[in-house]
């Protein structure tokens, strides 16, 4: 009785929560006192900012096919969002206007039902940026909290108690709207540390957003639906999976889960994704390094999306002498990154050359628009996630995405199992239609007939009826309840040259301060992840410091390039000459 266990879970969350705030009560009133000025927007009052905020776009919106169809997604998202509580799907192509359109149905919904927040939880924290400043233009920064890794409270406003007022929301999700990631979400639902388990009482009475629904890992699906199930019966949760790519709930695995009828939002998905296909998928085989970037030199405009961090630095050091290259991964820092990205949509904007590398981190929310995208084969979702990056607005009649076979696949097990899957899909199902909702449903229940959707167990331990003291084992569920398995180290970097005074001045502050919270919070947002292997092999190299045991600083300059970030080929990173003191 998975119930039990949860409802000992939240009521653990009511205690520690009101156990940290009497205490903060008594030893720090001053603290305390600015909590209580946190906004409490009535939802209703977001829901009219949105509505203006959307009215603005349309107003200045060039009439086109694109545009009218995200209307008529808006309208149908406002217009279900009177329905009951329970589990909805969005199903709308990429490009579609999903996000304010989710955002609309939850603020509506909200309001019917008398809820308190909207949680909306995306997968990549290389894109959560972008997705929660979408928001802050709409309803106002001070109605939108961001938590997530790579977040620090001083970010996104000048002013010290609003900034202040923030680091305070993220203890417990005091805000109207949360955005946060998929990892901190679920994580925090399985945790038993009484700093994750706090906010879990304030998540009761939410509409909760999945974005990209389908990148929730296959190995935890079976434990990450189980909790969502718990929320929407008995705590008064309503569920919103929203993706162009929507995994297959009704697969016959996951029956034994009870999990409700999922509804959807848009009518008749199969017909919008028919109307509002933009792209041909042709597939070309195997390619070299040198022949993909012999292709992408006769484009102006051409995105080429590789599986690792390798293949993207690989292929982009064939390019990167030509006027208008760009490369994007996790290897570089976000403030780099979000420096890249606005370039590129300059450039694309301007019609100039632009020919960008990148790893997925683009597939998810990020709106970029190139005539002609390359990717590496992967599984289906991901061609089509590719595809989505790919006459977006529909200017052109159709976009062109070529599907290449690298000289090499990627040896990571999960990937070749997707890969797989796809070329049976596609063997089954005729090329021109691969994109479609019934060819994903197809594709993600021949995967789910191969995966493991519960690695670890999680469903079976969490079960009381296996233990007939009620020993509920929260520790080792929480110690196994990990979507990312090895989430690496956040390393800061040296940077690149302009942002090289900020970053040494803060690292100098943060090895000299007694209470380094803050500035460790400022400096991930110049911290790049390095798997647990290589950090220590750095470390032991003398590669990296380690400042109060806890934060990482890399000393070796040489070992961040101003165009790929951090350098794979991390064995050679050792040499005093440039050492970052």
């Amino acid at each position: 009785m998975f119930s039990l266990g949860f409802f000992t879970r939240m009521l653990f969350s009511c205690l520690v929560d009101a156990d940290y705030l009497d205490t903060e009560s008594f030893y720090d009133s001053e603290k305390s006192v600015t909590r209580w000025a946190l906004p409490q927007e009535d939802l209703n009052k977001l829901r009219s900012l949105l509505k203006s905020f959307i009215s603005q776009k349309q107003a200045t919106a060039k009439p086109s096919k694109v545009n009218e169809a995200r209307h008529r997604i808006l309208t149908r998202c406002i217009s279900e969002a009177k329905g009951p509580q329970g589990f909805y799907s969005l199903t709308v192509p990429t490009g579609g206007g999903k996000t304010l359109s989710s955002l609309s149905f939850a603020l509506e919904h909200a309001a019917v039902h008398d809820l308190s927040r909207v949680i909306y939880a995306i997968p990549f924290t290389s894109i959560i940026e972008q997705n929660a400043q979408v928001f802050r233009q709409a309803i106002g920064d001070p109605n939108v909290l961001e938590h997530h890794c790579n977040y620090h409270t001083w970010g996104h406003s000048t002013s010290i108690i609003s900034n202040r007022l923030r680091g305070l929301a993220t203890e417990n999700w005091a805000a109207p709207v949360v955005v946060t990631t998929n990892v901190q979400f679920f994580e925090s639902l399985y945790n038993n540390k009484p700093s994750r388990c706090r906010k879990l009482h304030n998540i009761s009475g939410s509409v909760i957003i999945l974005d990209e629904a389908q990148a929730i890992p296959t190995e935890f699906i079976e434990p990450c639906l189980l909790v969502l199930r718990e929320l929407a019966a008995n705590y008064r949760c309503t569920i919103l999976f929203c993706t162009a790519t929507q995994p297959a709930l009704d697969n016959v695995r996951l029956k034994r889960l009870n999990l409700p009828n999922t509804r959807e939002l848009v009518d008749e998905p199969d017909k919008l994704f028919e109307e509002l296909e933009r792209t041909r998928v042709e597939f070309i085989g195997k390619m070299t390094g040198d022949e993909l970037a012999r292709q992408l030199d006769k484009h102006q405009q051409a995105l080429c999306i590789v599986s690792t961090k390798k293949q993207a630095q690989q292929v982009f050091v064939l390019i990167q002498e030509d006027e208008g290259s760009f490369h994007l991964s996790t290897n570089m820092y976000p403030v780099h990154r979000l420096r890249v990205l606005s370039a590129i949509r300059q450039r694309l904007a301007d019609g100039l050359s632009c020919r960008v590398v990148s790893t997925s981190l683009v597939e998810a929310g990020v709106d970029f628009d190139f005539p002609v995208v390359y990717r590496a084969i992967a599984g289906l979702d991901s061609i089509a996630q590719a595809a989505g990056r790919c006459n977006r607005e529909g200017l052109a009649d159709y976009g062109l995405v070529y599907v290449y076979e690298p000289e090499e696949l990627p040896a990571m097990p999960w990937l070749r199992r997707r890969i797989s899957r796809a070329q049976e899909t596609l063997r089954a199902l005729p090329t021109e239609n691969c994109l479609n909702p019934v060819s994903m449903h197809r594709y993600f229940e021949l995967l789910y007939d191969v995966e493991s959707l519960d690695a670890k167990d999680i469903t079976k331990r969490m079960n009381p009826k296996l233990h007939p003291e009620l020993i509920i084992p929260f520790q080792e569920v929480a110690r196994d309840f990990r979507l990312i398995e090895d989430e690496g180290a956040g390393v800061i970097m040296p940077g690149l040259p302009e942002d090289r005074d900020e970053i040494h001045r803060l690292v100098e502050k943060l090895r000299h301060s007694q209470y380094p919270q803050s500035e460790g919070r400022i400096l991930q947002r110049y911290a790049v992840a390095v798997r647990n292997m290589s950090f220590m092999n750095l470390q032991q190299k003398g590669v990296i410091e380690l400042i109060h045991d806890a934060y990482p600083v890399m000393l070796n300059a040489n070992a961040y390039d101003q165009n790929m970030g951090l350098l794979e080929n991390m064995a050679e990173l050792w040499d005093p000459e440039y050492l970052f003191l």
